[in-house]
């Protein structure tokens, strides 16, 4: 490395360690800054969970709601609508609950 000032500036491995944390200056530290500053889009698309029947159907019968689809397995039924920003689920543990509630979505 080489000195700046009061400074040791050391080659590229050990400086993107050390220079990130003790040189606010150093250019190390800026492309570091322009990676983490830059958020990911995906988390704006993550799932939401929903607890309550009566909100499910509510958000299954919003403007944005575009699909609903139904995953069946041994245990539960899970309701999913796909809105404009959200996947929302529902998960249902009881098969007749499950069987209303697919009778009272909206057709579509």
């Amino acid at each position: 490395g080489f000195i700046y000032g009061r400074y040791i500036i050391l080659s590229s491995p050990t400086c993107r360690r050390l220079c990130i944390s003790f040189f606010p200056w150093h250019p190390c530290r800026r492309r570091r800054e322009k990676k983490s500053s830059a958020t990911p889009r995906s988390h704006e698309k993550m799932p939401k969970q929903i607890h309550e029947i009566k909100d499910f159907l509510l958000t299954a019968r919003r403007k944005d709601a575009r699909s609903v689809k139904i995953k069946r397995s041994k245990d539960v039924v899970k309701f999913k609508v796909r809105c404009s920003k959200y996947l929302y689920t529902l998960c249902v543990f009881d098969a007749e609950k499950a069987n209303k509630l697919k009778q009272s979505l909206p057709p579509g």
